[in-house]
């Protein structure tokens, strides 16, 4: 890993070699696990079960981990025999760098790395052991687009991920084997999959707050305004499932309500998106409006096959370069209304 990773920018122009290896006490727990404790939240009347409550423990640490710094450019360009011309985040969890191979992009290597990936323990292939670890191959169906991808295991159900895909003339077979290729790589960078680098240390630039935030700070407020969305009495819970770390989901019902399409549900995520600043997009469904003095679109879905509104605000002006996406908080809710007043009180919490 260098120094500094500019992302979106080119990173041919960095400087120095592969860091040395992360200090051992930067790694939550024995074999990449996360030495997850009970989040210090109030959820208030929220039920939240044992293994839901062990899964937001588990988030809490993965937003510390910073994707983008598990890669080194340096050790990729010897690896792919070209240097990698961009870094740039594909979400909250994702890095994905890119080799070109020509000018145009039109033959290329793309090499995600990610952080809270599902871990299937039964679709495993060959077992790389590096830095102490192991990594488990899983190769794509001969359908997909070539690529190779290995998983070390962090929990019961997650995995941090690197994965080599080839894109290219459809005609063409990739110049090298994609699997040969992420083996190689893997290898190069697994101390930092030991030893995950933290947001905090600022080994990418520019920094993205917004990754690092709980979208369930806001959970006890928005279930207390919104109860009157449950059904029967019921009580709302936080939905267990395999969520993302940077996604909240607050369930009212466990069944569906009468002139609903979908159950009563309210979604809180943190993620990458167009700038709400820069216009409307999807017809006469969606305007404009401004939460907390940001530029903020809501977008009725509700006559569709959705059944919900999709309200969004905008985090944060600062755009990664090349990235024409800026930091979003999104609420999904059954109608428009609630997203938007949801949408306040979690701006508010990411705010503070």
């Amino acid at each position: 890993m260098v120094g500094v990773l500019a992302l979106a920018l080119l990173v041919t122009g960095c400087s120095g070699g592969p860091a040395a290896t992360p200090p051992s006490d930067k790694s939550p727990a024995q074999g990449g696990a996360p030495a997850a404790s009970a989040p210090k939240v109030d959820f208030g009347s929220v039920q939240v079960d044992p293994e839901t409550l062990k899964g937001l423990a588990e988030s809490a640490i993965y937003r510390t981990w910073d994707p983008c710094a598990l890669h080194d450019p340096t050790s990729a360009a010897k690896i792919f025999g070209d240097p990698a011309t961009s870094l740039e985040p594909s979400d909250f969890t994702a890095c994905l760098m890119l080799v070109d191979l020509d000018r145009t992009g039109s033959r290329r290597w793309r090499v995600y790395t990610r952080i809270a990936s599902t871990f299937n323990e039964g679709a495993g292939g060959e077992v790389l052991e590096a830095a102490g670890r192991k990594f488990v191959q899983a190769k794509k169906s001969a359908s997909s687009t070539p690529g190779c991808e290995y998983t070390m295991q962090t929990s019961q159900t997650k995995a941090l991920s690197l994965e080599v895909n080839w894109s290219g003339a459809s005609s063409e077979a990739p110049p090298k084997d994609p699997c040969a290729l992420a083996k190689e790589y893997t290898t190069a960078v697994a101390p930092f999959f030991a030893n995950p680098p933290l947001r905090s240390e600022k080994a990418t630039d520019p920094e993205l707050p917004l990754a690092s935030k709980d979208p369930c700070a806001s959970a006890k407020e928005i279930a207390e305004k919104f109860k009157s969305l449950a059904a029967g009495g019921e009580q709302p819970r936080l939905s267990p499932g395999l969520l993302s770390p940077n996604t909240c989901r607050l369930s009212f019902s466990s069944r569906v309500v009468p002139g609903q399409k979908v159950r009563p549900e309210i979604s809180i995520d943190h993620r990458w998106g167009i700038d709400p600043a820069e216009g409307i997009s999807g017809g006469g469904t969606v305007r404009k409006t401004q939460i907390e003095g940001k530029p903020a679109l809501v977008n009725d879905q509700t006559a569709r096959y959705v059944g919900a509104c999709i309200a969004q605000v905008q985090y944060d002006p600062m755009k990664v370069p090349k990235v024409d996406m800026v930091q979003l908080i999104q609420v999904s809710a059954p109608d428009c209304q609630t997203a938007e007043e949801a949408l306040k009180i979690a701006t508010k919490a990411a705010l503070s």
